[in-house]
């Protein structure tokens, strides 16, 4: 469907899932998640040649303490931004109303939008989220360096319009292009939440991925369950939470491992859906919270370089899991 070196991040509805009663039993709504054709798969890539970097460095309460404060925002013409480079999506983005659009830059983005307001509370939030999550990989500015572009939506139907002229699924309310962000701040139609602090922290971890691992596809389990536990730490650390305290119940993360690995495409079924994102999410948890957390991009570069989970587990973590057949009582006992 995309160009190659096109990625698309998973829906930003992550956080504003309802439950509804269908039939008796309780489903979890996934709408921006479903579609015969998923729009969203991040082909996140893969690991730069050489070592992997160590996690968890650099990061505290000194930058936890950043998500509190505003991020100045340098509000220019369009003709003198930085990074003046736009795939087809933002041309699109900025064919509507274009004379409507204001732009500024950040330390690492270039922003887009109606009203300062919805913009200076992305920007705080999106430069917390990048310098959390590439401090998660061990990455230093100069991993992740560069201005991605920021589209803030602040009118639904000026949302729906630029989704008619993608391919994205039409009830999508934000997702991430490569390292590009294009975000819905608005309540939709139905009464559901179009952005939430979760959602955002989601996608940008998609785009910090993209700056760090750049050209090669990640497999469904491992970019969407990244992609949902970062979003909760992140999150976390900004509100100086426990990690714990801010995670959400994983009632769906009952999809087999096996099953989950045999994934190369998001499913149609949205409760198959949930059960892909809450079950790689409690994966990435598990081994966050119960294996040496320095190890896990040496564990990320072992799953990119083609190893399977079992091999990729065992080859990262041989002192601390017996053998795979230890880790999946482990991981099945695991409700943290």
């Amino acid at each position: 469907m995309d160009a190659p070196g096109i990625s698309k991040a998973a829906a930003a509805m992550r956080k504003t899932r309802q439950a509804m009663i269908v039939a008796g039993a309780v489903l979890l709504w996934l709408a921006p998640r479903c579609g015969a054709e998923w729009p969203f798969g991040s082909p996140s890539p893969a690991g730069a040649a050489g070592a992997s970097a160590t996690p968890f460095a650099g990061f505290g309460d000194a930058q936890a303490s950043e998500g509190e404060q505003d991020v100045a925002l340098e509000e220019k013409p369009l003709s003198q931004l930085s990074n003046q480079k736009f795939d087809d999506l933002g041309k699109k983005a900025l064919s509507i109303r274009p004379e409507a659009w204001k732009h500024a830059e950040t330390e690492n983005f270039v922003l887009h939008y109606r009203r300062v307001t919805e913009a200076k509370k992305v920007a705080r939030e999106v430069e917390f989220d990048i310098k959390f999550v590439a401090g998660q990989f061990g990455a230093g500015k100069d991993r992740y360096k560069g201005k991605s572009h920021v589209f803030i939506f602040e009118d639904e139907k000026e949302w729906r319009d630029f989704l008619a002229q993608t391919n994205t699924v039409p009830w999508a309310m934000s997702f991430t292009d490569v390292d590009n962000l294009f975000l819905n701040l608005r309540d939709t139609d139905d009464g559901t939440e179009g952005f939430n602090s979760d959602t955002l922290a989601h996608e940008t971890t998609h785009a910090v991925v993209a700056r760090l691992y750049p050209g090669k596809e990640w497999p469904v389990w491992l970019n969407e369950g990244v992609a949902e536990y970062m979003a909760g730490a992140s999150v976390a650390a900004r509100t100086h939470q426990t990690i714990k305290r801010h995670e959400h119940a994983l009632r769906f993360a009952s999809m087999s491992l096996d099953e989950m690995q045999k994934l190369q495409a998001y499913p149609d079924d949205p409760v198959k859906i949930s059960q892909l994102y809450e079950t790689g999410e409690k994966l990435i948890r598990f081994i966050m919270t119960e294996l040496p957390k320095d190890r896990f991009t040496k564990f990320i570069d072992a799953v990119l370089g083609g190893k399977s989970l079992q091999d990729a587990l065992m080859e990262v973590y041989p002192d601390k899991l017996a053998s795979y057949d230890d880790f999946e009582k482990k991981f099945a006992r695991f409700s943290k």
